[in-house]
């Protein structure tokens, strides 16, 4: 699962998706990394899965692909560090998308003392002990992911 920053191995992810996922999954999938390479964010692979814009310190997230034999998260996406404070423009559908995949700490990594376990306000609603990836997109639908992509667009727009 190695992932280079060059035309040549582009399609690694994209094959993997292909192996691992079938149908709408995979569709969903394969348009959201179309997303990302047309957004020009890199991907960059570890053991687990691909960070999103970047290594583990500059990334904006993580995208992980198990495979359909994993029934309630055969891919994810997660965002890492992201607060989305306040109010602001945001339409209330793209709210209450963030706030239904909130990503409470479930102390995964044993051992972690501070593995970025914290108190967020996403979108002016507060919530208590979040993970490291406040957001968590299990699986997600086309609708999802249409917030999701607006979601990843106001972070990348935060990084300048």
């Amino acid at each position: 699962m190695s992932e280079q920053n060059n035309a040549n191995t582009a399609p690694v992810l994209e094959d993997f998706i292909r192996e691992k996922l079938t149908g709408e999954t995979q569709q969903n999938a394969l348009d959201y990394v179309a997303f990302l390479r047309s957004n020009k964010l890199p991907l960059v692979s570890n053991s687990d899965g691909w960070f999103i814009g970047g290594n583990f310190e500059n990334s904006i997230g993580f995208l992980i692909v198990r495979g359909d034999a994993q029934k309630v998260d055969p891919w994810t996406i997660c965002f890492y560090f992201c607060d989305f404070g306040g109010n602001g423009s945001t339409n209330d559908e793209l709210k209450e998308t963030a706030w239904a995949y909130v990503n409470p700490c479930t102390k995964c990594h044993e051992g972690w003392k501070d593995c970025g376990r914290a108190n967020r306000t996403v979108f002016g609603r507060e919530f208590e002990a979040l993970c490291l990836s406040p957001l968590a997109f299990n699986n997600p639908d086309g609708k999802t992911l249409e917030s999701v992509k607006k979601l990843m667009l106001m972070l990348m727009q935060n990084r300048k």
